[in-house]
């Protein structure tokens, strides 16, 4: 998609970007033809105005992971019941309740970052960050569990198939059958016991009020809707499926974000500093007490302005997935100031973010990190399109856990980026491999995005990071 952008004077001589649509057939890599779409209002068309249905290759996707089930992969009212079940979860009230359980989490990944800082204020060893990131996403608890390790190694497997199976036109492969049922087992196994537990309580009804956990919650609501029965097998199968994409979305999304979050930082000294100026103006100049502050006060991120500037900024640069919608015989998409209509029917239509959110003609300075445009007030010319910021898409079809993403990446920036330095370290990272030899680099820098579905950072990012306060 870079590549397009970059060189689409190649190929249309009169323009210096993409027009705001571009059909692209790639037959036999994808199936159907690809309408790449890089306008936000023209994306709002096809996801707020009206939302389309997913195109089938979501489907495809996900259905080794969750035999689509999910509210992902359905359409219709089945999309429209799990998410209804399951938004309670995502609601600012429970959030805020989950704020301490995050803040234990993110102090562990703060203290395995200590672990690896150097003596003294020195620079330690180098090592992928977001190995680290990836483990602080999941519940300290499941760490190490054949829950983790499952989920990681069906993640692996759904990519490398899309592709081979894309291109070959192939369903699935023998070896894809053995791995997959070995992983699905895992992941059952390791859920199907909180929910049978549950389930399985004399008093279900007090059991699901007990603690508003994602399951408690989803099964609360499933029991409002049943009259107080417990679910079914195949509710069961559904909350499991759902269950699965919650865990596979944070892990595979997140982790990544904080991971390129420190690597802006890292290269916009500037930023850096205003935001420890903000966290030292909020949260007081001793950072050892920052953890304990927002366990009592979780209002105070909310005073966070500067941070929350930082995180959009990331996902702006760095969208991490985008949506896939079927075209249909009636569905034309317009652009503004044009008769032009442009028929959808037979394509696979593309919300193309990382294009939208780096437009030169809607974000003013596109390429700068600039946290302070998520500042500027209702008529600055900074002050960003509502259609144009699109990481977790937008519409009745958007991500149901951006809220917890963004408290959960806003928490890491408050408790880690006052007490430690993190930076790319390449050569140390060379030595350790052992290879000398020329590096790839994309805009001449070692750290870019990769990876089939989200864009993980080269190598897991190699980094290394000292304390600041020795």
């Amino acid at each position: 998609m870079k590549w397009l952008v970059d060189n689409c004077n190649q190929w249309i001589p009169d323009l210096k970007r993409p027009p705001p649509v571009l059909y692209l057939d790639i037959w036999p890599v994808f199936p159907d033809v690809m309408m790449m779409v890089f306008d936000g209002n023209m994306s709002a068309q096809f996801t707020q105005v009206r939302s389309l249905p997913k195109h089938h290759i979501t489907r495809t996707f996900l259905e080794p992971l969750t035999d689509n089930l999910d509210m992902t992969s359905a359409d219709g009212s089945q999309s429209k019941v799990w998410r209804s079940r399951f938004n309670p979860s995502f609601s600012p009230r429970n959030i805020t309740m989950l704020i301490p359980e995050l803040i234990d989490e993110i102090m562990v990944f703060k203290d395995l970052l200590g672990k690896m800082a150097g003596p003294s204020g020195q620079w330690g060893d180098v090592f992928q960050l977001e190995e680290r990131t990836t483990n602080l996403t999941f519940d300290i608890n499941t760490l190490g569990s054949p829950l983790k390790q499952a989920l990681i190694s069906q993640i692996r497997l759904m990519s490398k198939v899309l592709g081979v199976n894309r291109i070959l036109g192939i369903k699935r492969w023998p070896w894809e059958a053995w791995t997959r049922q070995r992983n699905n087992e895992a992941l059952r196994d390791a859920l199907l016991g909180r929910v049978e537990t549950v389930i399985k309580s004399p008093h279900l009804a007090d059991a699901v009020s007990e603690k508003k956990t994602l399951l408690n919650i989803a099964l609360s609501r499933t029991l409002a809707e049943t009259g107080g029965e417990a679910p079914d097998q195949r509710s069961v199968d559904a909350i499991l499926a759902n269950l699965k994409l919650f865990l596979f979305a944070g892990h595979d999304t997140t982790s990544s974000t904080i991971c390129w979050m420190f690597k802006l930082l890292q290269d916009n000294p500037d930023c850096l500093s205003k935001l420890r100026e903000e966290l030292n103006s909020v949260l007081g100049e001793d950072f050892n007490q920052a953890a304990s502050l927002l366990r009592d006060s979780p209002q105070l991120l909310n005073n966070l302005v500067y941070t929350n500037g930082v995180v959009k900024e990331a996902l702006r640069f760095y969208p991490l997935a985008s949506t896939v919608r079927q075209g249909e015989r009636d569905f034309l998409l317009t652009v503004s100031g044009s008769d032009i209509r442009y028929p959808t029917e037979g394509t696979a239509i593309h919300d193309v973010p990382s294009v939208i959110q780096l437009d030169e003609r809607v974000w003013p300075r596109a390429n700068e990190f600039l946290p302070e445009r998520w500042i500027a007030a209702q008529g600055d010319p900074m002050h960003p399109n509502k259609d144009a910021w699109r990481p977790f898409s937008m519409g009745p079809r958007n991500c149901i856990g951006q809220e917890l993403a963004m408290v959960e990446i806003k928490l890491v920036a408050a408790l880690v980026c006052r007490e430690f330095d993190i930076q790319e370290a390449w050569d140390k990272w060379d030595v350790k491999q052992g290879s000398m030899k020329p590096k790839e680099m994309v805009d001449g820098q070692r750290l870019y995005g990769c990876g089939q579905t989200v864009q993980h950072p080269k190598d897991g990012m190699p980094v290394h990071v000292r304390r600041l306060y020795a």
